[in-house]
């Protein structure tokens, strides 16, 4: 160490010293105030030591980075909120496939956003607390609508509040501003009784009496029953103050009503019961059919009908289990279920038999012989459900239930019968189906030439084609004729048998009117007697009078 490096500063040590004193407080460790351990002196560094990459590498260190891209945020919000859009509207569009639409109200009360069953509880609520205060002269009391037998179908006046809106344009359906108020009366106040309510009043009544349907004389329609008029409270006001009370939705609404004595009417009036005649009349006359296949079965007729029906004044009131209603006719399922097992199905016969008429030439029916009934075979249990399918079939006004099995249907045999009187011959001829089955003498008018037929003068018996269209077994002939020369032929004669009348003149086929019995053989040798009817042997004419059925074509020839 030389002289120089050991001489002080002011700081109380040499100059030489400070970079060993600095790297000594610095480390903590070495110089002259250290634990005295010898130190390395490195030294000074030069420019020309520090290595430096290859100078092609040079623009990649001068060259500046260049700047991070900025992403574009704004659309994703956009699509975020249009997503949150489409989502709110999509929430809205399928809460609303379950609950009442914007904008509609039920008798002026807001139901929007409520199911079906929470607006029939709110009506049931509704009709469980509304009531009518009534006073009579000094006494008061208050009344219900189960009081006054009325009821409320609050499932059907839920569903119309439901359905409110929902046939209108899509848009409209959601639009709040465009609203929709479902004002059905929840029931008719007509059909009150007022039982209860003078009751309660302790008033003295005359009960009306319903008017009624019943079957018909001949069982395929309907008559009134007339109705009658009672006397006492006017239950009419009071049943309106308490739909009133309802329609608010406030099942503590009351309101007041002050009645007097009056006559009465029958909730079921002659009126009504007069439209549900009209009602069952039309189901009557074109009944529900029962069906398997093509093939009808049966049919739900006037008699099914009244057993199976009654009237309901209260068209809006609630209906039983299985019961329906067309106007005011309601039909009970179970009745007509119980009516088909027990009045139609025993009808039904596996064992086919053919239906058998007598008809004439025109095909005109004029006997049915055998009624026939078709090989009816009903699948096990196929025929459970047919009441209620046809008391579905009755309030759409008609239609068919079918029902599964097997049918031989019936045929129709057809017996033709019909007369031919043969002027020229002196004959009746009967004939069935075309054929001759009996030849019977005849003596016909006196006017008809006996070789030809020809008409020649007065008293003929016509030509042409006939029906018979009155018969009597027995019959006085009596009456007097103008004839064309001025004559006037009478006759008067009692009891003439067997008689069959075919034209609207007023001649006949009949036994003939002689005073004791002639036989047809007998006929033969008398010509032509009659004043223009055709008489045959008293041993022809019974069996002929059997034979020839109202109706029966007779065709009279030459």
């Amino acid at each position: 160490m030389n002289e120089d490096s050991n001489q002080f500063n002011g700081n109380g040590y040499g100059q030489g010293d400070d970079a060993w004193d600095a790297g000594a407080r610095r480390t903590g460790r070495g110089g002259a105030f250290a634990d005295h351990e010898d130190t390395t002196v490195f030294a000074p560094l030069q420019a020309g030591d520090i290595p430096l990459p290859p100078i092609e590498d040079l623009s990649a260190i001068a060259e500046p980075a260049a700047p991070a891209r900025r992403r574009m945020i704004w659309p994703w919000i956009i699509l975020a909120v249009v997503l949150a859009f489409a989502a709110g509207i999509g929430g809205g569009l399928w809460f609303f496939q379950s609950h009442a639409l914007p904008g509609v109200t039920l008798w002026g009360s807001p139901v929007t956003g409520k199911t079906r069953a929470q607006i029939a509880a709110m009506v049931d609520d509704a009709v469980d607390g509304a009531r009518a205060k009534v006073t009579y002269e000094d006494r008061t009391t208050a009344v219900s609508m189960d009081d006054l037998g009325l009821s409320v179908d609050s499932t059907a006046i839920a569903d119309k509040a439901f359905d409110a809106k929902r046939d209108g344009a899509w848009w409209t359906r959601y639009a709040f501003w465009i609203g929709q108020d479902v004002t059905d009366a929840p029931a008719e106040a007509n059909a009150a009784d007022g039982t209860t309510l003078n009751e309660k009043l302790s008033i003295e009544e005359t009960t009306p009496v319903d008017a009624g349907v019943q079957l018909n004389a001949d069982g395929t329609g309907f008559d009134v029953v007339p109705g009658q008029t009672g006397q006492g409270a006017d239950v009419t006001p009071v049943a309106k103050a308490v739909i009133e009370a309802v329609e608010t939705l406030d099942p503590t609404a009351t309101r007041d009503v002050t009645v007097d004595m009056s006559p009465i009417e029958p909730a079921v009036t002659d009126q009504i019961a007069g439209e549900a005649k009209t009602t069952l009349d039309t189901l009557a006359a074109n009944p529900v059919a029962i069906k398997v296949g093509d093939h009808q079965i049966a049919s739900i007729d006037a008699a099914a009908l009244a057993a199976s029906s009654r009237i309901d004044a209260n068209r809006s009131g609630k209906l039983a289990d299985g019961e329906s209603r067309s106007g005011y006719v309601v039909f009970d399922a179970a009745k007509l279920q119980s009516y088909y097992d027990e009045h139609i199905k025993p009808n039904l016969q596996t064992g086919r038999e053919d239906r058998e008429v007598i008809v004439n030439n025109n095909g005109t029916e004029l006997s049915v012989l055998t009624e026939g009934h078709d090989g009816v075979t009903v699948a096990d249990g196929a025929d459970k459900a047919i009441g209620e399918q046809a008391a579905a079939q009755l309030v759409k006004g008609g239609g068919a239930v079918e029902v599964e099995g097997t049918v031989d249907p019936m045929q129709t045999k057809t017996t033709k019968r019909h007369i031919v009187v043969d002027l020229s011959d002196h004959k009746v001829y009967a004939y069935e189906n075309d054929k001759l089955i009996r030849s019977m003498t005849m003596s016909a008018g006196m006017g008809n030439d006996y070789a030809t037929g020809a008409c020649v003068s007065d008293l003929c018996t016509p030509t042409g084609d006939f029906e018979i269209w009155l018969k009597y077994e027995s019959q006085d002939m009596s009456g007097n004729l103008t004839l064309s020369d001025g004559s006037v032929s009478k006759w008067d004669v009692k009891g003439v048998g067997f008689v069959n009348y075919f034209s609207r003149s007023g001649c006949a086929i009949h036994r003939i009117a002689t005073s004791g019995y002639t036989s047809d053989a007998a006929i033969a040798g008398m010509g032509n007697t009659s004043h223009g009817c055709v008489g045959i042997g008293w041993d022809q004419a019974e069996w002929f009078y059997g034979w020839a059925l109202m109706g029966t074509s007779v065709h009279v020839q030459q």
